[in-house]
């Protein structure tokens, strides 16, 4: 037998539009249309849908495969006959009860549509953005082919900019040592005596070359950095160069009253390196610390492996400090900031670039934390 049939009562207008949204829901088994017009709208549908169409109910209610039943004629007597008549397994809905469920389905029909319709736009908008994002990519594509001729170009041009500057800081060397060595042969009397002021000057020009010459030397490691190629790295114990480090600048720290600590839990730290580059990079950072501390102050070095297997390594002094403003500068050629000018006059702002490419060329980061008139300390992790 089958289930879920349904039988509607009355097929004016009302009926006719309450059938026709039946017959859209998937699954409804419709058997009856019943209404005293064989002309009714509702009829002459039902009939072109191949359903049955009786003029009085009493099939209907005699009917036990009819479970549901929509009385659909605004009657009350009908109403109150079909709920008197009908089998007790069968289910009525009045005409008002009807208007709502056609009306909740007529609002689902209305969504449902206006859905559709906000789906096709949505299609239509995803299809131009997605063309829009096609032809950005073709223009990112054709930039970043710019970008990289452009880089390329800036490259080229800084490695000839680096070697222009190796050759003319090497073709300044010479004379500069030249100059230094003059002096000197004037300052020991070997040219006679000297008067007190041609003494005062010679010493300025001595003085000067020697700044000068340690500028160039600077230069020169920088810019031999920079252009480095097949540089070898082997493996060496990292605490030992420490050591090194610290034992050739005990006696400046000793002279200046400035304590110099090594602090590490580990007897040996190795690690693969260049050792003459990580020999330099401790002797930059624990020279400046020194350079830029007062008398009676500290200065620690520190290393230890994290737990992941990482080299961590500190140098903090208590010194006059780095101002804020100047932090992200710190680590560009050339660059002094006001207060370390007045601390320390002759300086080249070069040993922290240089400082900084060594930790470049051992995939290191080099960072940096200070307070003006606490200290500094630089952090490099491996």
């Amino acid at each position: 037998m089958e289930k879920g049939c349904i039988a509607i009562v009355g097929a004016g207008k009302g009926g006719l539009d309450f059938l026709k949204m039946l017959l859209k829901i998937p699954d409804i088994n419709i058997k009856y249309v019943c209404d005293v017009d064989d002309e009714a709208p509702g009829m002459l549908y039902a009939g072109e849908h191949g359903l049955d169409c009786v003029k009085d109910y009493s099939a209907i209610v005699d009917d036990k495969e009819v479970t549901l039943i929509f009385e659909a004629t605004g009657q009350y007597a009908i109403y109150q006959d079909l709920s008197r008549r009908k089998q007790a397994n069968t289910s009525l809905v009045g005409s008002y009860g009807t208007k709502v469920i056609y009306s909740f389905i007529d609002s689902y029909d209305e969504m449902n549509q206006k859905l559709s319709s906000y789906k096709l736009h949505l299609e239509k908008r995803i299809i131009e953005r997605t063309e829009e994002l096609e032809q950005a990519n073709v223009e990112l594509y054709k930039e970043k082919e710019v970008c990289k001729k452009l880089y390329l170009k800036e490259q080229k041009i800084s490695e000839e900019k680096t070697k222009y500057l190796l050759h003319a800081t090497h073709q300044l060397k010479a004379p500069f040592a030249a100059i230094q060595s003059y002096a000197d042969v004037i300052l020991s009397g070997y040219t006679g005596e000297v008067s007190e002021k041609t003494r005062e000057i010679v010493e300025k020009i001595a003085h000067r070359s020697e700044l000068l010459t340690n500028v160039i030397n600077e230069m020169l490691e920088l810019a031999k950095l920079k252009t480095i190629d097949g540089a070898v790295f082997e493996e060496f114990d990292i605490l030992q160069i420490a050591n090194e480090v610290i034992d050739y600048f005990s006696v400046v720290a000793e002279s200046r009253n400035i304590k110099l600590n090594l602090i590490c839990a580990q007897e040996q730290i190795m690690k693969v390196c260049n050792k003459n580059q990580i020999n330099a990079l401790f002797s930059i950072l624990i020279e400046n610390a020194l350079n830029y501390s007062p008398e009676h102050t500290e200065v620690d070095m520190m290393l230890y492996v994290t737990e992941t297997g990482k080299l961590h390594i500190e140098v903090t002094d208590q010194g006059i400090g780095i101002p804020e403003q100047n932090l992200d500068k710190i680590f560009n050629e050339y660059f002094r900031s006001n207060n370390a000018v007045d601390f320390m006059p002759n300086g080249t702002g070069l040993g922290l670039a240089i400082a900084h490419e060594i930790c470049r060329l051992h995939n290191a980061k080099l960072s940096v934390t200070s307070k003006v008139g606490e200290g500094t300390t630089f952090k490099i992790d491996f």
